[in-house]
């Protein structure tokens, strides 16, 4: 019976690691937390299918996600505290018959207990299983706190991750949409102001993913509201000013590299749980608004000099785990389709 009693502290002990390293600090997950969290993403991924569908079903997940991490946590410490005070034999006993509870009445015994529901039908005997019982409930309490407070934050960083993603789509929704608005108002350079204002909120967004890891797993079926595609845009547009835009009309290029550095930031943030390095580079987007892309080894020096560097492998898996294509960052909204029309309309 010993040997019951302790294979349930050790549970119950890994349950309080998994929880205090989700919740009470900023590097990620417990490693059972955070493998149940990619298992059911992927399983999210696998089951869904056809494109509107499967955004509109990818949305549920996050929560259900988030909400099945704090089902573990409570599932942990109910059979852990059970195999305690099922170790314990006569420890428990009936509150009107004085009857020692059987392992069905143990576990209706700890779940109100981790409950904090207070002591009821059942009740322990001895001075060790009460300050146990006492232990149990603090242990509920603590959990349920923390869980909650857990909770709050990673909600706002999801608002806030839509809203990130939403100021950027206003630059264009595509490579080739953001070029053409910049044309649009005459020179290039007004974009750097408003990189330097993106930046912090990027690199803010990256830490956001790396502290709460269900995060990753909040869907927008939006386009225009999805992250990985807006990144992944405005990374191709900086490549493609910087390659093709006049060095005296290009915006600043510490605006261009502090962007593209916080890209590659909220990238690395990712790459340790959710993404992994795509085996080839996706296809460069071919702008019609400035003059055609340079070379693949010009682009890539020009970049790398002048707008710093992201792993567009990394951007490909991004966008992929998200459940979008690469061919998404290049669907052009009817604004975008009208400003290009007209950029590109003669002067009369």
């Amino acid at each position: 019976m010993a040997l019951l009693s302790l294979l349930g502290a050790a549970i119950v002990a890994w349950t309080i690691v998994e929880l205090g390293l989700t919740t009470l600090t900023a590097q990620g997950a417990g490693p059972l937390t955070a493998r149940s969290m990619q298992w059911g993403w992927r399983l999210a991924l696998a089951i869904t299918g056809g494109e509107e569908r499967r955004h509109r079903l990818l949305t549920l997940f996050g929560p259900l996600i988030l909400a099945g991490a704090a089902l573990i946590w409570f599932l942990g410490l109910w059979l852990g505290w059970w195999l305690v005070f099922l170790g314990s034999g006569d420890g428990i006993l009936n509150a009107q018959t004085r009857v020692p509870a059987d392992a069905q009445e143990m576990l209706y015994f700890t779940g109100y207990t981790l409950a904090t529901l207070g002591l009821g039908d059942y009740q322990p005997t001895g001075a060790l299983w009460q300050m146990l019982t006492t232990l149990c409930a603090a242990n509920g309490l603590l959990a349920l706190t923390l869980s909650v407070t857990y909770l709050v934050p990673v909600i706002s960083a999801a608002v806030a991750k839509r809203q990130l993603a939403i100021l950027i789509h206003g630059l264009g929704s595509t490579p080739d949409g953001i070029l053409t608005r910049c044309a649009q108002c005459g020179s290039y350079a007004r974009l750097g102001s408003i990189l330097d204002t993106l930046s912090p909120d990027i690199v803010t967004l990256g830490q956001q993913h790396l502290a709460y890891p269900a995060l990753h797993y909040f869907h927008s079926p939006q386009a225009a509201a999805a992250l990985p595609l807006r990144l992944a845009a405005l990374s191709e547009a900086i490549d493609s000013i910087a390659a093709t835009v006049p060095a005296d009309k290009q915006p600043d290029s510490l605006a261009m590299m502090r962007c593209q550095s916080a890209i590659s930031s909220f990238l690395w943030s990712l790459q340790s749980g959710h993404i992994r390095l795509a085996e080839d580079e996706p296809p460069r987007p071919h702008s019609h608004v400035v003059a055609p892309p340079a070379p693949a080894h010009e682009l890539k020096r020009i970049a790398a000099g002048q707008a710093g560097s992201v792993d567009r492998r990394l951007l490909l898996s991004l966008i992929e785990s998200d459940g979008w294509h690469w061919r998404d960052i290049n669907f052009r909204n009817d604004d975008d389709g009208a400003m290009e029309r007209r950029s590109q309309t003669p002067a009369s």
